[in-house]
C-alpha cells in the first residue's frame, strides 16, 4: 500500500464531495490535523475509521486501499492485491506453523473469487444452495459464510 497515493486519494474524494477537512473530521470524530496527516501521507486512518471513511466518500475499501476508483473489470485482481498487503503486513502472523503463507493465500483467492460469483447470484437463497453443493457443507454454515462474504467486501 502507498500511504502518499492513499492520502492523495482521500484528498479527492473529500473535495469531490465538497468537504474540508474540518467536515469530515467531524464526521469521523477525529481532528482535521488528523485528516491532514492521511492526505499528506504521513499516516494511514485507524482501521475502525475505514467503513465510515469510505461511507462518507462513497468508495469502496476496495478502492481506498487502491488508493484509486477501481473499474469492475479490475476488481478482482486489485481486491486480491490489498488484501495480500494488508495480511502480509498485519495480519498474518508467521510465527504459527499451523498453515503455511502460501495455503493461505491460496485460500484467500479463493475466498475473493467465491465473494465475486455470490454476488452474480440473483437471490441470496440460490447462492447458499450453490455453496452446500459446491463445500458439502450445512445450510446454517454455507447461509452464514454468505453473510460474511457479503459483509466483507460490501455488497448490497
Amino acid at each position: 500500500m502507498n500511504q502518499k497515493k492513499i492520502g492523495a486519494f482521500i484528498a479527492e474524494c473529500r473535495k469531490r464531495k465538497k468537504l474540508t477537512q474540518l467536515e469530515l473530521a467531524e464526521k469521523l470524530c477525529v481532528t482535521d490535523r488528523s485528516v491532514s496527516n492521511w492526505e499528506n501521507g504521513v499516516c494511514l486512518p485507524d482501521a475502525s475509521l475505514y467503513r465510515l471513511l469510505c461511507d462518507i466518500l462513497q468508495i469502496s475499501i476496495n478502492e481506498l486501499f487502491a488508493g484509486e476508483f477501481v473499474c469492475d473489470e479490475n476488481y478482482k485482481n486489485v481486491a486480491d492485491e490489498n488484501l495480500l498487503i494488508l495480511l502480509e503486513h498485519r495480519l498474518y502472523d508467521t510465527t504459527s506453523k499451523e498453515i503455511s503463507f502460501d495455503e493461505f493465500h491460496d485460500y484467500l483467492r479463493k475466498i475473493s473469487e467465491i465473494s465475486l460469483l455470490l454476488q452474480r447470484f440473483e437471490d441470496k437463497q440460490q447462492a447458499i444452495a450453490y455453496l452446500v453443493n459446491e463445500t458439502g457443507a450445512s445450510e446454517e454454515e454455507c447461509a452464514s459464510a454468505y453473510d460474511i462474504y457479503m459483509r466483507i467486501f460490501d455488497y448490497k
